[in-house]
């Protein structure tokens, strides 16, 4: 049988924040992926864009927020800022390449 349990060093007052920044994590993560998208394409107009990076710095101040909850160790600290960074740059990867393959097509 397997047993559930709480990690000890996590304060059950805590579940609730940690519970609700995570949320917030995919919601200003989406934002951001969303309005960077919907600037790229033209559906918004390019005063929007630092708008989406101000959604990923929420998104990376919840996580923050998340990982001091939950006392994550200092190796799974640098990979969620490792993470961060590659969230960060990952849309920009994304559109980059597809604007090469439409340059190859001529579209």
């Amino acid at each position: 049988m397997m047993e559930s349990m709480i990690r000890p060093e996590i304060a059950l007052n805590d579940f609730l924040p940690i519970f609700i920044s995570s949320a917030f994590v995919l919601v200003f993560g989406s934002l951001y992926v969303g309005i960077y998208t919907a600037v790229k394409v033209n559906m918004l107009k390019k005063w929007a864009m630092p708008l989406a990076y101000l959604f990923w710095f929420l998104t990376c101040y919840m996580l923050y927020i998340m990982g001091s909850l939950m006392h994550v160790g200092e190796f799974t600290a640098k990979v969620l800022v490792v993470a961060m960074i590659g969230y960060l740059i990952l849309p920009h990867a994304i559109y980059y390449m597809q604007n090469q393959v439409h340059e190859e097509n001529g579209h």
